[in-house]
């Protein structure tokens, strides 16, 4: 059974009364104007959690992974952008401690400061789930790697200091595939922005790398080593994307079960309905559940299990459908008016959803620990 000690209590507790004073009167607000929450990142960054993964030798707290969940998780309850920028800022960050002294002495300070943010640009147009099958290249021209491609689906892309690139290095090795470090104020990079249904305060969107010009020095980890490099990275934002889904359900739930008190119907609350009340029973039996999954996952990702992949993925799965239907149902407790956006419920849904877009991928994660890998579509 998972147990808190007390310093991730205190750190819960805290971060709690935190998200809900500072950041959930201007979640919608964020929501709704489209605007990177600035303000909000430098808030969480002194508050020690825009670097609470992150190294302390270059201002970050050290934290295990499961306080950085529970810390998201929290943050998550009150403004899910937030949590998404907080989870970018230490698992993307964390890539960093893998690039060179220059990189990493410039950027990890002013990640944990509240000051930049990382993109990841992993995702293809043409590539879906099998990341070998990327068209990017980064081919080495002297000391100087040229990187040419499309990217897709890039949270922050329009306010990012900087890519990291997943660009193929060796043309016919389907593992040849290297991360390269690529500043958003280089010449030749073209972002457009997508407007989304929800994480919209996230600027994601597209970003188009024609013949960009970076050092060699630029290179992060080794060469042809992304994938292996990665996995871990891949294992920790799928469970604790699974968390910050379940941390605004969890929000929304104690919002429903709080309404269903105080609304009389018939003489009487809600809450005193059998099919309001055991549907509301159920979903915090469900959200117990799926967390308890998601501490699992993380458990394992620090031990370097080797089931940590399936359950990773299958934190990530659990998560975002449970979250959905908790606000699903949380919305259908507040009858017409929870179908305004009078209410939060609309948002929730819509920024929970993101976190399900990459189901079959997960599907197929899942699917490799119970058939095997000789299973996978793409083997």
């Amino acid at each position: 059974m998972f147990e808190l000690n007390e310093e991730q209590r205190i750190i819960k507790q805290n971060v709690h009364a935190f998200a809900k004073k500072e950041l959930a009167p201007h979640a919608a607000y964020w929501d709704s104007s489209g605007e990177f929450p600035w303000p909000s990142v430098k808030k969480m960054a002194k508050m020690g959690l825009t670097g609470l993964y992150l190294p302390t030798a270059y201002g970050g707290t050290g934290a295990d992974l499961l306080t950085c969940g529970i810390a998201l998780e929290e943050v998550a309850r009150f403004d899910h952008n937030c949590a998404i920028i907080l989870c970018g800022c230490n698992i993307t960050g964390g890539i960093l401690t893998q690039a060179s002294e220059k990189i990493r002495e410039t950027f990890l300070p002013e990640i944990v400061q509240g000051g930049s943010v990382i993109a990841f640009a992993a995702a293809e147009p043409e590539a879906g789930s099998n990341i070998r099958a990327i068209r990017t290249r980064a081919e080495l021209k002297g000391n100087t790697y040229v990187v040419s491609g499309e990217k897709s689906m890039i949270t922050f892309a329009k306010v990012a200091s900087a890519f990291i690139v997943l660009a193929r290095t060796e043309a016919h090795n389907e593992e040849g595939i290297t991360c390269i470090f690529v500043e958003s104020d280089r010449p030749n990079i073209d972002i457009k922005e997508l407007q989304g249904f929800g994480w919209k305060a996230t600027k994601w969107g597209n970003a188009a790398f024609n013949d960009v010009e970076v050092p060699l020095e630029n290179l992060v980890g080794e060469k042809n080593n992304a994938l292996s490099m990665l996995k871990k990275t891949v294992q920790q934002q799928r469970a604790l994307t699974g968390l910050i889904a379940l941390g605004t359900a969890a929000e929304a739930l104690d919002e429903a079960v709080k309404y269903a008190k105080i609304r009389e119907v018939f003489g009487k609350p809600l809450g005193k309905f059998e099919g309001i009340q055991f549907t509301l029973a159920e979903d915090y039996t469900m959200l117990q559940s799926a967390r308890l999954m998601c501490y699992q996952a993380l458990s394992l990702i620090e031990k370097g299990a080797e089931e940590a992949s399936q359950w990773s993925a299958m934190a990530n799965l659990i998560g975002g459908e449970t979250a959905y239907k908790i606000a699903n149902d949380a919305m259908d407790v507040y009858g017409g008016m929870g179908y305004t956006k009078e209410f939060p419920f609309e948002r929730y849904l819509r920024d929970i959803k993101a976190t399900q877009i990459a189901n079959a991928t997960l599907k197929i994660e899942i699917g490799r620990g119970l058939f095997g890998k000789d299973f996978v579509p793409y083997a």
